[in-house]
């Protein structure tokens, strides 16, 4: 891999949660290596994998490991996150990167995607009501939102999010304190959110499918709505 001072840096998170048994989607070494190589096929825009973890084990050696930080670890969700919206971002990944959910599947170029010029980009899929964004995707440049790390006291973060209407955990926060206005991607520019977008048929111009909360790609049920994931991704059991 090359230096990451002049590549996009394309973050990856698999950390294991003891108060949730992922029974749905197996968060695990080869649904990072199954996302790196869907990445791998889809991007040209010069870039490395990086994944922040707190077991490295299993992880393809073409993949930059980061060790996972304890910030904020016991509040469950995902607020150890946001530490990349802190001054040592760049240091820890680089100047500027993405990150991308795992339970995710990559279905064409992402060039026009992660190519996008903004110093923050935030997915806003409009899966709940009055919500702005969607914590799945996120590119931007180090630093860019300081405030977003700088604001957040654990003590009182959630309830202030909660408080104004916002739901989860990172994407609240980013929620609160950014408002609306931000830069973002919507289905228009094939990012894709499964349950409102792609059943039951696969737009022809997406990019990237996001499957959030019960219906992960491939539980039965999902692709029973969904033909497509069959006829894209047939192999049997856990993808």
């Amino acid at each position: 891999m090359s230096d990451p001072e002049n590549r996009l840096q394309i973050v990856l998170w698999k950390w294991a949660n003891p108060k949730k048994l992922h029974i749905l989607f197996d968060f695990s070494a080869e649904a990072v290596n199954r996302l790196y190589r869907q990445l791998q096929a889809n991007l040209t825009i010069p870039h490395d994998v990086v994944c922040i973890t707190d077991n490295p084990s299993g992880i393809d050696s073409g993949i930059r490991v980061v060790p996972l930080w304890s910030e904020h670890a016991d509040m469950g969700g995902c607020y150890r996150r946001l530490r990349l919206f802190g001054p040592d971002a760049a240091r820890l990944v680089g100047p500027r990167f993405a990150w991308i959910d795992l339970d995710s599947v990559v279905v064409g170029s992402m060039d026009a995607v992660l190519g996008r010029p903004e110093d923050i980009v935030l997915y806003r899929s409009n899966s709940v009501a009055l919500q702005p964004y969607n914590g799945s995707m996120v590119l931007m440049n180090a630093n860019a939102r300081p405030e977003v790390w700088s604001r957040f006291d654990p003590g009182t973060a959630p309830s202030m999010a909660a408080a104004a209407g916002f739901t989860g955990t990172d994407q609240a926060w980013m929620a609160y304190v950014l408002g609306p206005g931000e830069a973002v991607w919507t289905r228009d520019d094939g990012v894709m959110h499964f349950r409102l977008d792609c059943t039951p048929d696969l737009p022809g111009h997406s990019r990237i499918v996001f499957f959030p909360g019960a219906a992960k790609m491939h539980l039965p049920t999902t692709r029973r709505v969904a033909p497509w994931i069959d006829q894209r991704f047939p192999i049997e059991g856990p993808q």
